[in-house]
């Protein structure tokens, strides 16, 4: 079954503060009887029909540390991520695993492609760190110019492989 929305759970107790029992109430919202139930219970002891806060398990890396990785990753496509992480220990003090930074890096590319084909639309820091990459890739500093050796001269211009002007 869906969630349901807080339109409908305010629904379900002002219809209860009404005098209505959980039978009635389920029929009229479309709500099962046990969800009336379970959230006129959550109303009584908290006073609030939202959603109770989660725990789950605390990350490892804050947005600037993300932020850190990526930018470290781009600059240096080389690096590997042990690396990475031991530089982000050294600058920033957090310690993460390798995999860590490749989970992270992933997640931030698997974002930037996703918003690119147009799959979803990225929040506003998303979308950012989106522009950012492909912005660092496309105007990479560090790209080297190109040696002598790998100029076409002239005759190699002359020699029919290249389009004529």
């Amino acid at each position: 079954m869906a969630r349901l929305n807080t339109a409908t759970r305010h629904k379900v107790v002002v219809l209860h503060q009404q005098g209505l029992s959980q039978a009635k109430i389920s029929k009229q919202t479309g709500v099962s009887r046990c969800a009336v139930q379970a959230l006129l219970k959550k109303h009584k002891e908290t006073g609030n029909v939202e959603d109770r806060r989660r725990s789950g398990r605390p990350r490892k890396l804050s947005v600037a540390d993300e932020r850190h990785i990526m930018l470290t990753s781009l600059q240096n496509r080389k690096m590997s991520s042990s690396a990475i992480s031991s530089e982000l220990a050294v600058t920033c003090g957090t310690q993460v695993h390798p995999s860590t930074i490749r989970r992270s890096l992933g997640r931030r590319a698997a974002v930037a492609l996703a918003a690119e084909a147009g799959i979803f639309s990225p929040t506003e820091e998303e979308s950012e760190d989106a522009l950012l990459k492909m912005s660092v890739l496309h105007t990479d500093s560090t790209t080297p110019a190109l040696s002598d050796d790998s100029r076409i001269t002239e005759d190699e211009s002359k020699s029919g492989l290249l389009p004529e002007d």
